[in-house]
């Protein structure tokens, strides 16, 4: 008995289907997120390695980059960070992936690519320069520098 008639409809029908289904972004606060960053540097730290190009990062370079801030952190702090993170927006902000290839259960670790590029302009919103209010000890010398100037 013949198969072909019914598989090559299935096969156009499986393609067609994908092509006019748009996917919906489904809404993420990002919000949560500056207060966690701002008050954890390593949480930021891992951050920061998470957005540079939006591949896949291994826990080891995670490790690297979180020990620049704070010498003791294991690879359960790394994914307890992440995880935390993920519950902190209600959404799956950071995805995972495990490797069986080494022979053991090592994770690796990347932005959502529909939320990469509003993760990376919240990071560079808190890295900008804050404003620093001049001190009631330091507005004379100002002033005196400022009248000294006669260019």
């Amino acid at each position: 008995m013949g198969f072909d008639a019914f598989r090559s409809s299935y096969d156009e029908e499986q393609w067609d289907r994908h092509s006019h289904s748009e996917r919906r972004l489904e809404p993420i606060n990002l919000a949560p997120l500056k207060g966690a960053i701002e008050s954890d540097p390593v949480r930021s730290r891992v951050l920061k390695v998470l957005i540079e190009d939006g591949a896949w990062v291994s826990t080891t370079d995670l490790l690297r980059a979180a020990r620049q801030e704070r010498p003791i952190v294991g690879a359960v702090t790394i994914g307890t960070i992440l995880n935390g993170l993920n519950e902190l927006v209600s959404s799956r902000l950071i995805l995972s992936r495990t490797s069986m290839n080494s022979g053991i259960d090592w994770a690796e670790w990347r932005i959502n690519p529909d939320w990469l590029e509003p993760t990376r302009s919240l990071l560079r919103m808190l890295s900008r320069p804050k404003f620093q209010s001049a001190s009631a000890d330091d507005y004379p010398q100002k002033v005196e520098r400022l009248l000294g100037d006669t260019t």
